[in-house]
This record gives C-alpha cells, sequence and structure tokens, in this order.
C-alpha cells in the first residue's frame, strides 16, 4: 500500500510542477485567460516550464539481474516521471533531464530516485541517457548492497539506451553492474 502511495504522490508533484499552480513562481499568476509574456529562457509567470519542455512517464516492466538471488525481485513496478529540457544542456546533449521515480528495488523494499541527466540523440528513433542523483531505499541487511549508502541515501550514474516512435518509448536501464532493467513509457 506504502508503494501506491508514493506513485500518488510523484504524480501529484509531477502535476503540479507541470501546471505550475504555486510552486517556483517568480510572479503571481495573470489573471485566468490572460496571457504572460515568456522571458528570455522561455518561463512565463503561469509555469516554470519553458518553450519546448516535455514530460514522459515511464514503467519498469522487467528486471534480469546479473546473479540468481532467491531474494531478487524481478518485476519491479518503477514508475518514473521525467522532464525533458532544450534548455540547460551540457556535453552536446540535445536534452536535459530532471526526474523522479519510485519502485522496489532488487530486493522488493520501497525506493525512490531523484535524478538530474542528460539526453543525446543518436537519430530520430535511438537515444543514450546518463542520470546522476540520490537513491533511497536499501535498509536493513540490504544496505550495503550498494555503495556509499550509510547514511540512507546514496549517489548514482545510471546510463540507458533508448528506442521511440512517435511518443512510444523503450529503454534498457543500466543499474550497475548488477542488472539491466526494461521500461517502456511515453512522451508527451
Amino acid at each position: 500500500m506504502k508503494f501506491f502511495f508514493h506513485i500518488a504522490t510523484v504524480v501529484a508533484l509531477v502535476g503540479t510542477l507541470a501546471t505550475g499552480t504555486a510552486i517556483a513562481q517568480t510572479s503571481p499568476a495573470a489573471p485566468m485567460g490572460a496571457m504572460s509574456a515568456a522571458s528570455d529562457d522561455g518561463r512565463t509567470a503561469d509555469t516554470w516550464l519553458r518553450d519546448g519542455d516535455t514530460f514522459s512517464i515511464q514503467y519498469g516492466v522487467y528486471t534480469k539481474h546479473r546473479s540468481y538471488s532467491a531474494e531478487h525481485v524481478d518485476h519491479n513496478r518503477m514508475v518514473n516521471l521525467e522532464i525533458q529540457s532544450n534548455y540547460d544542456r551540457v556535453w552536446g546533449a540535445d536534452k536535459t533531464l530532471f526526474g523522479a521515480a519510485v519502485l522496489r528495488n532488487s530486493f522488493g523494499q520501497p525506493s525512490q530516485w531523484v535524478y538530474w541527466g542528460q539526453r543525446w540523440d543518436v537519430n530520430d528513433y535511438v537515444y543514450v541517457k546518463v542520470t546522476a542523483g540520490l537513491l533511497h531505499g536499501y535498509k536493513g541487511k540490504y544496505r550495503d548492497k550498494i555503495p556509499f549508502n550509510k547514511a540512507g541515501v546514496a549517489p548514482g550514474i545510471i546510463p540507458s539506451l533508448g528506442f521511440r516512435f512517435k511518443g512510444a518509448t523503450i529503454e534498457t536501464i543500466l543499474l550497475g553492474g548488477n542488472a539491466l532493467m526494461f521500461a517502456v513509457g511515453y512522451q508527451f
């Protein structure tokens, strides 16, 4: 039940951020029906999203671990919400990424991943992503299963290879040297 609470929290947060209500507004919202002029970086007073920003949702359908353990969970039910921006890109990337995911970690514990990243488009159908962020949720006897988790939150870097057609996506996500996750999604 807690897992669905985490999903609802992430969905509510992304929905709030996407509509721009009450969070990160630099000025009061314009009266209903009024148009706000965009600033130099594409933001308006109505939303903190900028011109051309999009978002996506993903679901982790299967995880394949490198070595077998009866404790491993192969269906982690990952739900990821991500904003993809044309602004603030580095290293020649095509998009900057901001996201949050809720999932069951390899041992079935509720976990969260909050990240920033970059996406490079190889062509119209193939892309490569690298995200860096903080992972929370490895607890108890599994706390030391990920590096640097002494405080209950660990840094991580996650590369992935994705394929897209129209708005639909399929990604193969490398989880350290221990697992591959397969996810499906849609870009809005």
